[in-house]
């Protein structure tokens, strides 16, 4: 071979390696599989986004609901949704607009009464929307009469959920 064709193949050589070592790293950069970015996810990752989206469907559904009365429209009259028309909740402070409350725990009972031995009516999980009725102090503490947009009227412990809005 001769010293021309030696010179050629070294840097030819260094040419490859050097585009070899850009190209790893451009693809080194890349997104990490399983990883939020990549288009191919885990599915404990989907799972979790899924759940993040529908909690916010719900909670959105729940706050439509509250606001409608239980035949899908606001009775005149009746702005706090209790199916009265004076307008006021049973702890005697009126209210112009529909209070509702959220819960904050993980999951809770809405209890048939203002009692944690009261018969379980429904159970809801966090970040449901209500629809706040009124409140009782009991000797545990107090607690808010509510409505849940399926209908369901019970008792919640105000320590288990946001105070009414």
């Amino acid at each position: 071979m001769s010293k021309s064709s030696v010179i050629i193949l070294i840097i030819a050589a260094v040419v490859f390696t050097g585009l070899g070592f850009v190209v790893g790293q451009v693809m080194a950069s890349g997104n990490n599989p399983g990883s939020a970015d990549d288009p191919v996810v885990s599915q404990t990752y989907v799972d979790e986004l899924v759940g993040v989206k529908v909690t916010a469907l719900q909670n959105q559904i729940d706050e439509i609901m509250a606001l409608l009365g239980d035949d899908g429209t606001v009775t005149a009259g009746d702005t706090d949704n209790t199916g009265d028309t004076d307008n006021t909740d049973n702890d005697n402070t009126s209210s112009a607009t529909t209070k509702t409350v959220s819960v904050t725990a993980d999951s809770v009972n809405i209890r048939a009464t203002a009692s944690t031995s009261a018969s379980v009516v429904t159970t809801v999980s966090k970040g449901t929307v209500m629809t706040y009725l009124s409140q009782t102090t009991a000797s545990d503490g107090v607690w808010y009469n509510i409505k849940t947009s399926g209908g369901s009227e019970g008792w919640i412990r105000s320590d288990l959920c946001s105070s009414p809005e």
